[in-house]
């Protein structure tokens, strides 16, 4: 038996339908911040561009060295926080190790923080009152709608707790009255953990880490990973073991 396969690509389209009409005549403008060089991120950053133009946003790309100062690089946001023209700011993450991440994502105010990364606009998501969900959150909830499975009884196993996906999507379990098992590379005996979720998500950007022995006959399987190799987006599921054994598989890219 194979998995069916979670599409967010037909999701995707009928999400920007919707918005196209809702975006008209707002003069809205989104700007990126991209520090330094990395595969992953300009795969993503060129995906919101293509959003971006379809929904008749201005889309800015701002590129910054890698060695930039922290006092700059927290000027440069700052100035698209004060700028009138500006309604939406996302930095692109990872940043440089030298960078202090929070200092520069701070300078985002709520209002224009797209990704939900100011530790204020995190609080208030937390807390329920922001409106919005962090995008990788609100598009994991639209597929696992789309999957028609219920969240009720089942056990949750999220695979990375980082700052995008791990960490947000945690609490956004908890909200619905989940409390999911979060485990990284530190977590012993993490395989046997894996297999026993219902659903998992996985977000750790190790292409292949999760392999079909590792699932659990009938599981919904989220795949959030993203590494590029030579030129190929990779998730960190096996799609190949893994769809023999799940009911329900997103495809990377």
């Amino acid at each position: 038996c194979m998995a069916t396969i979670l599409s967010g690509e037909n999701l995707a389209r009928s999400i920007l339908k919707t918005l196209e009409a809702r975006a008209k005549g707002k003069n809205l403008a989104l700007f990126v911040v991209q520090v330094g060089t990395n595969a992953v991120s300009k795969k993503y950053i060129a995906e919101k561009q293509k959003a971006a133009e379809k929904l008749g946003i201005a889309f800015s790309l701002i590129e910054v060295q890698g060695d930039v100062t922290q006092e700059d690089l927290e000027k440069k946001v700052q100035e698209l926080a004060n700028d009138p023209s500006c309604s939406g700011i996302v930095v692109q993450l990872p940043l440089p190790q030298h960078i202090n991440v929070p200092g520069v994502l701070d300078r985002i105010p709520v209002e224009k923080d797209v990704d939900v990364l100011s530790t204020k606009s995190f609080e208030l998501f937390k807390q329920e009152k922001l409106g919005i969900l962090p995008p990788t959150v609100a598009a994991i909830s639209r597929l696992l709608e789309s999957s028609g499975v219920s969240l009720q009884g089942k056990r949750v196993v999220i695979v990375g707790k980082g700052r995008l996906v791990g960490t947000p999507l945690s609490f956004w379990f908890l909200q619905k009255g989940i409390t999911p098992v979060v485990v990284d590379k530190s977590t012993p005996n993490i395989g046997e953990v894996i297999k026993t979720a219902d659903i998992l998500v996985s977000a750790t950007g190790k292409a292949g880490l999760i392999q079909g022995d590792m699932v659990k006959e009938g599981a919904v399987v989220i795949d959030a990973g993203t590494s590029v190799e030579g030129g190929d987006t990779k998730g960190d599921v096996d799609f190949e073991s893994v769809s023999k054994k799940a009911a329900f598989l997103t495809p990377v890219p």
